[in-house]
């Protein structure tokens, strides 16, 4: 075989003589959402430690560590912590 076929443009004969073209599978399908779940179900437990840890701090101990209580629940929010550490970065 000499022709070259592009992996997301791979077809094949089908009986009959239709042709049909293979889709690429897309990234995040079933099986990243899938992993991605059980990551988070897993690191629950840690989380939560986290949380209730966070939670016995006093505020002057939470603003020494630059929290506040509002703060708590978002924590573990991608965004929020990107927002910090880009504030942080710019402060610096």
């Amino acid at each position: 075989m000499t022709a070259h076929v592009a992996k997301d443009g791979m077809t094949f004969l089908m009986p009959g003589g239709s042709r049909a073209t293979t889709a690429p599978r897309a990234p995040g399908a079933l099986g990243g959402r899938l992993l991605a779940a059980l990551q988070w179900l897993a690191a629950m437990p840690r989380r939560r430690a986290v949380l209730d840890e966070l939670t016995r701090l006093s505020d002057h101990e939470l603003a020494d560590i630059g929290l506040t209580r509002g703060d708590l629940p978002r924590v573990f929010d991608p965004a929020f912590t990107a927002g910090r550490n880009f504030a942080r970065r710019a402060g610096a």
